[in-house]
């Protein structure tokens, strides 16, 4: 009984919270009508986010905003608008709120805001967009993650959908065509990029990857863009597609737009190169995980040409409610082949190894995995390491394979002092 009071106390205290920075957050876009750019999707929201900045903040500097860390839901966001780039400690909300009010009125703000939207629960994007009416809307994908509050997949895509019809009157949508429900959208204020899709307006194509980055070209009708990027993987392709959309929609220079590309490094626990022990070579894809985006890891690593053994260490994908089960199976069928030796860990690793078969090895949780490290990793192996954050913290696996520990803290993701006590 006193649990479910403490719990209703805290939701009510949210309420105020999330009310008051909503309204402080409406004030300020009323007053001074940025353009806005805002980002959803399954896979690839916060990589789409980082290469529309780097274009948008090449150009225009300090008149553009995004929202930083994980500030992309209904604190985070308002937030953003307020001009913060982290939370207030927990213990000094009352102060933070009464302070906050005095950002309503600033004297120069940005002419540009990119906002990245995390969707998990169903009105989620309609509440955003009470808050912020965005002028160009990005939909990554709509493939399921974060569902176990929805009441199916299709419900969860919806929600991702439903932000095109938000948009400021006369704005467009951006979407990935190698989507199958995004592939359906028609109209003259869809532009569509892909991969695969013939049928979209911008294809990224020729695409080659190594350790040292991917190499791509963007091809739309009347010119092809070629990009040497530092990051790897189809998804960033993905995402400097979309921003190089994005730049040709907002007439841009989109020579200016593909060196600004280049320009891009690797974010921590997002595809990142990372040099381990005894000459190993580590990506580290550790942020968090679905289906979609650990199957682009997958790819990634069964298509970059490296002449030794490929490790493959998956974690449990949280949040997947009834699709959980099937979810795993799905993942550990799509690396078959892929890999010379798979290394299941935490709450679906039997799952997983079940569905894999031989060449596997499987660990109940990421401690007991660690101590047997040493053991299972050879001399020149290509490791991939994915998975969800919560009661997994493969990071963690990942500081125990780099060859410079030392440099965690600025390589490795949730490597603070508020992590410390979760982990």
């Amino acid at each position: 009984m006193r649990l479910s009071k403490e719990i209703s106390m805290k939701n009510i205290i949210l309420k105020f919270i999330h009310r008051v920075l909503a309204s402080y957050a409406r004030k300020v876009i009323s007053k001074n009508s940025p353009f806005v750019i805002a980002i959803t999707g399954s896979v690839g929201k916060t990589s789409t986010k980082e290469a529309i900045f780097q274009i948008l903040h090449d150009k225009y500097g300090d008149s553009v905003r995004k929202n930083y860390g994980n500030l992309n839901a209904e604190i985070g966001i308002p937030l953003t608008i307020l001009g913060y780039e982290k939370l207030p400690n927990k213990f000094l909300w009352p102060i933070f709120l009464l302070l906050a009010g005095f950002k309503t009125n600033p004297k120069e703000y940005p002419k540009y805001l990119i906002l990245e939207m995390g969707v998990e629960h169903l009105g989620d994007i309609k509440y955003f967009c009470s808050i912020v009416q965005p002028n160009i809307a990005v939909v990554t994908s709509t493939s399921p993650a974060h569902i176990v509050n929805f009441k199916d997949a299709e419900e969860y895509k919806n929600e991702k959908i439903s932000i095109i019809n938000c948009l400021e009157e006369g704005g467009k949508a951006i979407v990935n065509f190698d989507d199958p429900e995004l592939a359906k959208l028609k109209g003259e204020n869809i532009t569509s990029i892909a991969i695969d899709n013939k049928e979209a307006q911008y294809r990224a194509e020729n695409i080659k990857l190594a350790l040292s980055g991917t190499e791509y070209r963007i091809c739309k009708t009347g010119y092809k863009i070629s990009i040497k990027s530092k990051l790897l993987g189809n998804q960033m392709v993905y995402a400097q597609t979309i921003a190089l959309a994005l730049a040709d929609l907002m007439q841009m220079p989109l020579v200016e737009a593909s060196k600004s590309l280049e320009k891009m490094m690797p974010l921590p626990g997002r595809l990142n190169l990372i040099e381990g022990k005894n000459n190993t070579v580590i990506i580290d894809d550790t942020y968090n995980a679905n289906p979609a985006s650990s199957k682009l890891a997958i790819s990634l690593l069964d298509n970059l040409n490296y002449k030794y053994r490929k490790v493959a260490i998956l974690g449990s994908m949280n949040e997947l409610g009834s699709y959980e089960e099937g979810a795993h199976e799905e993942v550990a069928g799509f690396l078959k082949g892929k890999c010379d030796l798979a290394i299941f860990v935490g709450k679906n690793s039997s799952i997983m190894q079940k569905t894999y078969g031989e060449k596997s090895l499987r660990f109940a949780t990421r401690q007991e995995l660690v101590k047997n490290l040493g053991k299972i990793i050879k001399k020149d192996d290509l490791i991939l390491v994915k998975a969800s954050q919560n009661n997994n913290f493969l990071e963690e696996v990942v500081k125990k394979l780099m060859n410079n520990p030392k440099d965690a803290g600025k390589l490795l993701v949730r490597q603070g002092s508020e992590w410390r006590g979760k982990k």
